[in-house]
């Protein structure tokens, strides 16, 4: 997965805090994590793309940080309609991975939500990706 990026999506009293690690299937959380209400680990998808090819967004649960489960995923495209929804309990066995196609050229938007510890309110991050036509080669 080049370009894959791990993020913690957790909650402060300022906002959202991101914390970014180079990628790991296995599903091993980074050795770096802080002891913050975390609650569900994301995959940033990649920042640029060429049109035509996919991105991949997902979500695993840190069992140790106690909390919420619940996790949504949505893209929406360079049209700004919502075109990929997920939505349910993150695993806490394995990663759950989803490949989106950015079918033409132009920004789409991932909005990852979930709850922080003790709230029911959502907390969101958006990650952009550009995809953009690529020559040949």
């Amino acid at each position: 997965m080049r370009g894959a990026r791990l993020a913690l999506l957790a909650v402060t009293l300022a906002g959202t805090a991101l914390l970014g690690a180079p990628a790991d299937l296995a599903g091993a959380a980074p050795a770096s994590m802080p002891a913050a209400p975390a609650v569900v680990l994301i995959n940033q998808p990649a920042t640029s793309v060429c049109s035509g090819h996919r991105f991949t967004v997902g979500v695993w649960y840190q069992r140790i940080s106690g909390g919420s489960r619940a996790y949504r995923v949505a893209v929406s495209g360079p049209r700004h309609r919502r075109f990929f929804y997920r939505s349910g309990k993150a695993p806490s066995a394995h990663w759950r991975f989803w490949k989106v196609l950015a079918g033409r050229s132009g920004k789409y938007r991932t909005v990852y939500s979930g709850h922080r510890r003790g709230s029911t309110r959502w907390t969101t991050f958006t990650a952009i990706t550009r995809a953009h036509r690529c020559h040949g080669g």
